[in-house]
């Protein structure tokens, strides 16, 4: 072999460790670019997750809130049935006790008549007879 072919032989081989240098670097880059999308990939699902467990969030607060509501009303209800029936109760009695006046008024007003009436015959009767 002479030198120039063993030149050449040895320029080949040379560019061959440098195309398999340059397979390896892209090899290593392909996988630092499939590292990367994996990561976009995992960012993505993370991010939907999270969004996921926002919304849940927020979804529990809406129920919860709801619930809060729908209790305060039902207290709300309880509270005014028992106002309404203690009012029904305070207006019966109020009542009563008004009738019991007006009964008592009405004879306390019968006994003064009676005593007026024999007040006018006992004037009546000592008064002296009227002049001729």
């Amino acid at each position: 072999m002479t030198e120039y072919e063993a030149s050449s032989l040895a320029l080949q081989e040379a560019t061959l460790k440098l195309q398999e240098t340059a397979l390896k670097l892209q090899e290593a880059s392909l996988a630092i670019q499939k590292a990367s999308l994996a990561a976009q990939q995992a960012s993505v699902w993370v991010a939907a997750l999270v969004g996921f467990a926002q919304c849940a969030l927020i979804a529990y607060g809406l129920y919860f809130m709801r619930q809060a509501a729908r209790h305060r009303d039902a207290q709300h209800r309880e509270t005014m049935e028992a106002m309404n029936h203690q009012h029904l109760e305070s207006m019966a009695a109020l009542s009563a006790q008004r009738e019991a006046e007006k009964e008592r008024h009405r004879e306390t007003m019968e006994v003064l008549e009676r005593q007026n009436t024999a007040l006018m015959e006992l004037i009546r009767r000592t008064s002296a007879p009227p002049p001729p």
